[in-house]
C-alpha cells in the first residue's frame, strides 16, 4: 500500500514537471514568435535609414559641389553611394514585402546544413516522425517540439548575421585593424550557419 502511495507521488510531481515545462515551452514560444516580427520591422528600418542617409549624403555633396561651381565627376565616390543607397532600400523592401526571404531561402535551401539534427540522431534511434517534428515547425504538435526548432533557429539567426557581417567587413577591409579577427569570426559564423542551418530562421520572418 505504501509502495503504491509514493508511487502516485511521484507520477504526480513527474506530471507536474512536465505541465510545467510545456507552459513555459509555450510563453517561450510566443516570446521567439514575437522577437522575430520586431526584429523584421527594425532591420527594414534600419536599411531603409541607411539608405536614405546615403542618399542624402550624396545629395549634399552635389550641392557642395554645385556651390563650388566644380564638375560633378570630381567625385570619384558618387556613383558608389548612389548604387549603396538604392541598395539598401531596395533590401528593405524585399525583407518588407519578403520576396528577398523567398529568394534566400530557394538560393540557400540546398545547402548541405542542419548537421545539429545528425548529432542528435546520429545512432539512428528516434522515431523519423519525432525528429520531422522537431526539424520543420509546421509538422510539430507540442509545444517542447517548437522549443527545439526554435533553440535551432535561434543559432541559425545569429550565424547568419554574424556571417553578413563578416562578408562586410572583410569586403572593406580598409576599415578593418586586425584582419585577422574579421577571417575568425568569418570562419565561426560559417560553422554556425553549416550546424543550425542556413534558412532555419528565415521562414520565421514571413
Amino acid at each position: 500500500m505504501f509502495i503504491k502511495e509514493d508511487s502516485d507521488v511521484s507520477e504526480n510531481i513527474i506530471y507536474e514537471i512536465v505541465s510545467d515545462l510545456e507552459k513555459w515551452c509555450i510563453v517561450f514560444n510566443e516570446f521567439m514568435e514575437t522577437f522575430f516580427i520586431y526584429f523584421k520591422f527594425l532591420l527594414v528600418f534600419i536599411l531603409f535609414s541607411l539608405g536614405i542617409l546615403t542618399l542624402l549624403k550624396l545629395r549634399g555633396v552635389y550641392f557642395d559641389i554645385r556651390f563650388k561651381n566644380k564638375d560633378l565627376n570630381e567625385d570619384p565616390l558618387r556613383k558608389e553611394r548612389l548604387s549603396i543607397g538604392i541598395t539598401y532600400i531596395f533590401l528593405g523592401f524585399g525583407i518588407l514585402f519578403n520576396y528577398l526571404i523567398y529568394f534566400l531561402i530557394w538560393a540557400l535551401d540546398p545547402l548541405p546544413d542542419r548537421f545539429i539534427f545528425k548529432f542528435i540522431n546520429f545512432h539512428g534511434g528516434i522515431d523519423p516522425e519525432r525528429m520531422n517534428r522537431i526539424e520543420n515547425i509546421q509538422d510539430s504538435k507540442y509545444p517542447h517540439e517548437k522549443t527545439i526548432y526554435y533553440f535551432n533557429a535561434w543559432g541559425s539567426f545569429l550565424g547568419f548575421i554574424h556571417l553578413i557581417i563578416a562578408i562586410w567587413l572583410l569586403l572593406h577591409n580598409r576599415l578593418n585593424k586586425k584582419p585577422r579577427e574579421v577571417i575568425k569570426w568569418l570562419y565561426l559564423s560559417l560553422i554556425e550557419c553549416i550546424f543550425f542551418g542556413f534558412t532555419t530562421s528565415l521562414p520565421l520572418f514571413l
